[in-house]
């Protein structure tokens, strides 16, 4: 308990915020913890998912896949990376990548009312999610596994390029398509091929419908 309060303590203490109250319960089961965090914009405002626009380029923060063997327990939120981002190019849409990369793209898409195509040879796999022993590719995984908690984010052709030029974070950037106007989601392999990229990752489920 002591070592999981300090942890605790040590990542508030990182992102300038207190623990504050909390709750005790028993049960006859595995522990659990529940959390809510409070916080406010910062000084550039609220980046939501619904501004991508046809020619912005898309963008993610760090690699992808094989979140389960334990960056799932140990990534750092990519807090101070969204302020440099925001301080430095005009962000039109953004989300963090918790239900997997294709999925949440398609969110993106659907709020902004545009489509997307990404570069599957562009997208940074991490090492893990070649790991998996369920005969699917480390790129499938990459697409879909979630939990990443990376910055997933569009902005215009002009800013992509000083974000190429100048990196404002030291966790790396990499352009992994561009946004389009027809409203499909595709995936374009290395020969040249283009397929519609499912919704692949986590689903929620909320009154009987995926969400």
């Amino acid at each position: 308990a002591e070592e999981l309060f300090d942890a605790v303590a040590r990542t508030c203490d990182r992102f300038c915020t207190a623990l504050v109250g909390g709750d005790t319960t028993v049960w006859p089961f595995p522990l659990a913890i529940a959390t809510t965090a409070i916080g406010e914009p910062g000084p550039h405002g609220v980046v939501g998912r619904g501004g991508a626009r046809p020619g912005d380029q898309i963008f993610v923060t760090g690699a992808l896949g094989g979140s389960r063997f334990g960056h799932h327990l140990t990534f750092v939120p990519r807090i101070g990376e969204a302020l440099d981002l925001a301080a430095y190019v005009e962000l039109h849409a953004m989300c963090d990548i918790s239900d997997g990369l294709a999925i949440d793209l398609h969110h993106i898409a659907e709020e902004s009312g545009v489509g997307a195509v990404i570069e599957a040879e562009a997208i940074p796999v991490r090492p893990e999610a070649a790991r998996h022993a369920d005969g699917r590719s480390a790129l499938d995984h990459a697409l879909s596994d979630g939990e990443d908690f990376e910055l997933l984010f569009c902005v215009s052709p002009r800013d992509a390029e000083r974000l190429e030029a100048f990196r404002p974070c030291l966790t790396p950037l990499t352009r992994i398509g561009e946004i389009t106007a027809d409203r499909r989601v595709l995936l374009r392999h290395p020969d040249g091929r283009l397929e519609p990229l499912p919704k692949l990752g986590w689903h929620h489920v909320l009154r009987g419908r995926r969400d």
